[in-house]
């Protein structure tokens, strides 16, 4: 692999972002990394939003480093969780994070592929556990 940075780790890190966004591009069929990134970005605000911070902190220390940066670029911890009870409202907070006119299910369903090809299924399994089915029910 050639260097971006001089430094293993950041390259480490930019490769494994670059193999999770690409692959959501895959599922979206989006031909666009920047879409990618967006709805990538979108999921993981919701998640993070409706976390308690211990939980958000769980769950961000299983994402490939830049990931981990995404999800709390401006994190504002003093009042979350978000209660988003319902797939409804789970939706509708991924949509107000989106930049364009896209799928908010099919960004869901896409998201969630990409994590349950790359994280483990104890990982998925412990998010499921902590988020109201009706949420849950949406990665089906």
């Amino acid at each position: 692999m050639t260097s971006i940075t001089g430094v293993h780790t950041l390259d480490q890190s930019i490769s494994t972002l670059h193999e999770w966004l690409s692959d959501l591009n895959s599922e979206l069929g989006f031909g666009d990394m920047e879409e990618a990134y967006v709805a990538m970005r979108a999921v993981l605000i919701a998640l993070r939003d409706r976390l308690t911070v211990d939980e958000a902190a769980d769950f961000a220390a299983q994402l490939p480093m830049l990931l981990q940066g995404v999800f709390y670029h401006g994190y504002k911890p003093g009042n979350k969780p978000i209660k988003m009870k319902t797939s409804h409202e789970f939706v509708n907070y991924v949509t107000k994070n989106l930049t364009r006119h896209i799928d908010p299910l099919k960004v869901i369903h896409a998201v969630f592929a990409v994590f349950k090809n790359k994280m483990t299924e104890g990982q998925i399994s412990g998010l499921s556990n902590i988020l109201p089915a009706d949420i849950t029910s949406l990665w089906q």
